[in-house]
């Protein structure tokens, strides 16, 4: 469960938003802290779909979470892309709109994965730098 909401501003970079605050992820397993700082671009959906399910909406902490877990890459995708799914639920988003929305992470998510994966093996800080993070 979300302890804190996100508290973002826009960056001049269109679609991209900075964490003001730290968001917290809460259950009696773990505890997951995005740190100020952090940029993130909400929900990653086609602009097709944006009538369908916005950007931004109930599932905006979850999105967030998601977001970072990608970044820093500290489980399994699989894990991370099931707790979007538990974090949405969390959030109070619709069954209808949470299972499109996981279906499309379990989907397409390889790729950017992937990306990051390179990106984060190639040179972590700067990876990191560039989505609002210093190295852990």
């Amino acid at each position: 469960m979300f302890r804190t909401a996100p508290v973002l501003r826009a960056c001049a970079e269109a679609g991209r938003w900075r964490l003001e605050l730290p968001v917290v992820w809460e259950t009696p397993a773990e505890i997951i802290v995005i740190p100020p700082g952090f940029l993130t671009d909400l929900a990653s959906i086609p602009r097709i779909f944006h009538s369908l399910i916005p950007v931004n909406g109930r599932h905006r902490s979850a999105a967030i979470l998601h977001d970072y877990l990608f970044v820093v890459q500290d489980r399994p995708r699989d894990g991370v892309d099931a707790l979007f799914l538990r974090a949405m639920e969390a959030s109070g988003v619709r069954w209808t709109q949470r299972t499109a929305m996981y279906l499309a992470v379990r989907l397409a998510g390889w790729l950017p994965w992937q990306r990051n994966a390179d990106a984060l093996a190639a040179d972590a800080r700067a990876f990191l730098a560039r989505h609002g993070l210093e190295r852990r």
